[in-house]
């Protein structure tokens, strides 16, 4: 994400160098969904709910 103003800017990055910072998301999303009695469309409502 890069925000800036004239002549400025300001970044804000995130790296990730291995497939197990993901871990922790993907545990979360498949145990919501394991529960779930309905359809969902979209990651934001499964993850927000």
């Amino acid at each position: 994400m890069i925000f800036g103003g004239l002549g400025q800017t300001l970044t804000i990055r995130h790296d990730s160098v291995t497939r197990e910072s993901f871990m922790p998301g993907v545990l979360l999303g498949i145990r919501k969904v394991m529960r779930l009695e309905r359809v969902v469309y979209g990651l934001d409502r499964l993850l927000f709910e």
